[in-house]
């Protein structure tokens, strides 16, 4: 395969994906890398959203403590958005669960 033929690969399951759908999901990507910077700070994220993520992890972190309700509601716009508010709301419940049970 040459260079030409490699970029040019589709994986089968984004064959008929829509330029909106591929945004939606590198969207949900980003929240779901600042969903893990939160619990994990020390977790490598890819270069290619290594600054989206990061420009989003103090929206999700307050959003996960429940410190700082304007910032709070950009994580939750953001999820809402690109199709993440289940995954943001679960991840919530588990960090404040755990939180409670190191704080009990």
């Amino acid at each position: 395969m040459t260079d030409n033929q490699a970029d040019l690969f589709i994986p089968p399951c984004r064959v008929d994906a829509t330029p909106e759908s591929l945004q939606r999901e590198a969207d949900r990507a980003v929240l779901y890398g600042a969903c893990l910077l939160v619990v994990r700070p020390g977790t490598r994220i890819k270069p290619q959203i290594k600054a989206a993520v990061e420009a989003l992890t103090p929206a999700v972190r307050a959003y996960y403590q429940g410190d700082d309700p304007a910032l709070a509601k950009q994580a939750l716009s953001y999820a809402e958005a690109c199709g993440g508010r289940d995954f943001l709301e679960q991840k919530a419940a588990v960090y404040r669960e755990r939180l409670d049970a190191t704080s009990a």
